[in-house]
């Protein structure tokens, strides 16, 4: 099992977007089509103006060797087992499943960070909270386990890059690969931060200045191939272990 979380600041494109793509599975405190959520979430994250990214994007997904062992209630109790786990589980919050029984399957979770009394659910440790949930989930429906023994890593050749754009540009596509699982996934996030992605037989980014800029000259793992891989489970799985022993440090 994975789990990615991303505090955002577009939370009504958050909510069409996973509307669009599933089917709504829970409702904590809310209640509606994904418009009517986004009124009820605003008005809970009217109080407090000083954070700007006032809500969660979760995605948690099983390996494709577990399709066909959760339910939707099973889904439902994970959500709700999560949302307790980062601090969430008071505040108004909506389910939506994608992919729904095949090897894919995944659920997102769409959250107002802002409690009761009016300060935002920290966001900062979650990378190990995900980890220890995920293995707790793995325990806990017999899923398949992540393997402890991490496969020795290729070092990737590293240049110097002389124009300036590309920092920045390239901060934005790491954000966006964090919170996707998929290359669909991957444009929308992109796009609410501004950035246009071209895919043909490769792929190239439009930064907010309308600059065209190759993957690959950004980053070589940034090739429409590397970026398929930065996205496959295998490697999410890796990075999700790596990063957790990182952090236990």
């Amino acid at each position: 099992m994975i789990a990615k979380l991303e505090s955002i600041s577009y939370l009504q494109n958050a909510l069409v977007y996973c509307e669009k793509g599933g089917e709504v599975l829970y409702i904590n405190k809310c209640i509606g089509s994904s418009s009517d959520i986004y009124q009820q979430m605003q008005k809970n994250n009217m109080f407090n103006d000083r954070c700007l990214k006032n809500t969660f994007h979760i995605k948690i997904r099983i390996a494709p060797e577990d399709q066909g062992k959760l339910n939707n209630q099973n889904w439902i109790e994970i959500a709700n087992d999560y949302a307790r786990k980062i601090g969430f589980e008071q505040n108004p919050f909506a389910v939506y499943i994608h992919e729904e029984n095949t090897e894919k399957e995944h659920i997102h979770i769409v959250a107002s960070r802002i409690m009761e009394n009016n300060l935002a659910v920290k966001d900062n440790f979650t990378h190990y909270k995900n980890m220890d949930f995920c293995r707790e989930m793995e325990m806990k429906y017999q899923l398949r386990q992540v393997k402890r023994v991490l496969e020795t890593l290729k070092s990737n050749e590293q240049f110097v890059r002389q124009d300036c754009r590309i920092p920045p540009l390239e901060e934005k596509i790491a954000s966006a690969i964090k919170q996707s699982d998929f290359i669909d996934d991957l444009v929308f996030h992109l796009k609410n931060m501004g950035i246009k992605t071209k895919i043909g037989r490769g792929i190239g980014f439009i930064d907010e200045k309308g600059v065209y800029f190759k993957g690959s000259a950004i980053n070589r793992k940034y090739s429409l191939k590397g970026i398929e891989d930065l996205l496959s489970y295998k490697h999410q799985e890796k990075e999700m272990y790596k990063q957790g022993r990182k952090l236990k440090i």
